[in-house]
C-alpha cells in the first residue's frame, strides 16, 4: 500500500506515525513544501519567539525517527497537482508520486491584508519557523517597540512575548477588545488589564492605514489619524486555508470553510482524506460543519486520518478545545466559541483564576474558557462543553464565590 500524505505539519506527521502503528510494511511518503522537518507550532508564538526554546525543541520527531519507521520525507517540494483518476500527485521540481491512498493536509496561510508598507522590512507575519525566527531576532531589549497589527491569538502572544523581553508594544485592533472574535467581556477585560500593567498601548476600535517608513517600517498611520512609531512590525488578522491543490483536483470546497469531509475526514473523492486547518468537517457534538485551527484539531485528525487510511473506521468525536500562554497565564477553552449570547462568570478576575461560561438563546453552556485553571479543571471542562447544561435559573449560584463547576455536570 502507497500512502502519500500532502503536508509538512503536525496533521500529516501524526496520520505517517499511526498509519506506520497499523501497517509495518506499506510505503509512507510525506511531502511538505518548507526545508526543515515537521515541527510543532505553537511554541514560535511563545518560548521559542523568546529565545527559550531551540529548533529541535519544536520538532515533532527527530530525523532518525522517520528513518528508523521507514517514512519517506520529501522536503522543500510543494504539490503542486493532484489526479484522482490517476492517483498520481505532481511536485514542483516537476517528478509525480503515484500513491493508493492520499492525504490532504496544506495547512493554512496567513492572511495580508491590503495595508500600504506591508512589503517594507522589519514587517513580520507569523506562520513558520522561519518567520518565528525572524520575529526572535527583533526581541532584543533596549529601548525597541513593536507594532503589533491584531489582537487575536498571535497577537496576543507576540505582544506578551516582547513585554517579557523588555520591548515595548502598541497593538491595533479593530474592535473594542482583545480576542474580538470569540471571548466575553470578562476575558477580554482581564487580558487587557494584563497587557497593559506590563506596559502595552493597547488602541481598539481602531485600523491601520499604512506602515510607514524608508525600506524599513518605522511606523503605523491610523485611519482615524494618529500615528504610532515602533522598530518592528507582527501582522495577525487571521489565516486562510490553503484549499488550491483540492479545487484543481476537483474535490469538495469552501474557499473560506476549507476542503469539505465527512465524519471519517474522507474528501469527496475515493481514497483521499483531509485533515487540520484546511479540513471543513462535521462535528458530532455541536452538529454542524466547520474548520478549526489549533494544534488539538490538527493532531486529532491526523490519529483519525491515519488510523483510517490503515483500514480502519474511526468517527471524529472531539470537544473542540484551543489553549494559549502568555505573562505567566495560562488559558483553557472548550466548546463551540461562535453565536454565545451572554456570559457568567465563576472566580475571582483579580486573582487570575477563573471561568467565563458562554451561553446560547436557550441558556445552554456552549463554551467555557478558564484563566489559570487547576490541574483537574480542564477534564471538567471538558465535561460541561459536551453536555452543554442549562444554567438557567443558576446565575447567582454559579457566580458565587467558591462555586464548584464539577456541580454543572454532576
Amino acid at each position: 500500500m502507497r500512502y502519500v500524505l500532502i503536508g509538512g505539519g503536525l496533521a500529516g506527521a501524526t496520520a505517517a506515525e499511526n498509519i506506520r502503528k497499523r501497517d509495518a510494511a506499506g510505503e509512507i511518503t510525506l511531502i511538505g513544501d518548507e526545508p526543515h522537518l515537521p515541527y510543532h507550532r505553537p511554541p514560535l508564538s511563545k518560548d521559542y519567539a523568546r529565545g527559550e526554546a531551540e529548533v529541535k525543541d519544536t520538532l515533532i520527531q527527530p530525523e532518525e525517527w522517520y528513518v528508523e519507521q521507514k517514512i519517506a520525507m520529501m522536503r522543500g517540494v510543494r504539490a503542486t497537482g493532484l489526479d484522482t483518476a490517476r492517483k498520481s500527485v505532481t511536485l514542483s521540481d516537476g517528478r509525480s508520486v503515484g500513491y493508493d491512498r492520499a492525504l490532504l493536509a496544506p495547512g493554512a496561510a496567513p492572511n495580508r491584508p491590503p495595508i500600504p508598507g506591508l512589503d517594507l522590512g522589519g514587517v513580520h507575519l507569523l506562520r513558520s519557523l522561519d518567520d518565528a525566527t525572524a520575529i526572535r531576532e527583533e526581541l532584543t531589549p533596549g529601548g525597541r517597540k513593536a507594532l503589533i497589527v491584531g489582537g487575536g491569538y498571535i497577537g496576543v502572544e507576540i505582544a506578551a512575548d516582547c513585554l517579557q523581553k523588555g520591548v515595548g508594544v502598541t497593538l491595533v485592533e479593530r474592535s473594542q477588545q482583545l480576542w474580538g472574535r470569540f471571548a466575553g467581556p470578562h476575558v477580554a477585560g482581564f487580558l487587557a488589564e494584563l497587557l497593559r500593567s506590563r506596559g502595552a498601548d493597547l488602541l481598539f476600535g481602531e485600523e491601520v492605514a499604512a506602515l510607514t517608513g524608508s525600506g524599513r517600517v518605522q511606523g503605523l498611520r491610523l485611519k482615524s489619524g494618529g500615528e504610532a512609531k515602533g522598530d518592528f512590525a507582527v501582522v495577525g488578522v487571521g489565516v486562510t486555508p490553503r484549499t488550491e491543490l483540492a479545487q484543481a483536483a476537483g474535490l469538495a470546497v469552501d474557499p473560506r470553510q476549507g476542503i469539505r469531509v465527512n465524519e471519517y475526514l474522507e474528501c469527496s473523492a475515493p481514497e483521499v482524506w483531509a485533515a487540520g486547518d484546511a479540513a471543513c468537517f462535521h462535528d458530532p457534538v455541536y452538529n454542524r460543519d466547520w474548520r478549526v485551527e489549533h494544534w488539538n484539531n490538527a493532531f486529532w485528525h491526523g490519529e483519525i486520518a491515519g488510523a483510517n487510511m490503515a483500514g480502519e473506521r474511526v468517527a471524529y468525536d472531539h470537544v473542540p478545545n484551543f489553549f494559549s500562554e502568555f505573562l505567566g497565564t495560562h488559558m483553557e477553552l472548550f466548546g463551540d466559541p461562535q453565536d454565545w449570547k451572554r456570559t457568567l462568570k465563576a472566580g475571582d478576575t483579580a486573582s487570575g483564576s477563573f471561568t467565563e461560561l458562554y451561553l446560547d438563546g436557550n441558556d445552554r453552556i456552549q463554551m467555557v474558557i478558564a484563566m489559570n485553571p487547576g490541574e483537574d479543571q480542564p477534564e471538567i471542562l471538558e465535561k460541561i462543553a459536551r453536555a452543554r447544561p442549562s444554567a438557567r435559573g443558576r446565575e447567582a449560584e454559579i457566580e458565587r464565590p467558591g462555586f464548584n463547576l464539577s456541580q454543572l455536570v454532576a
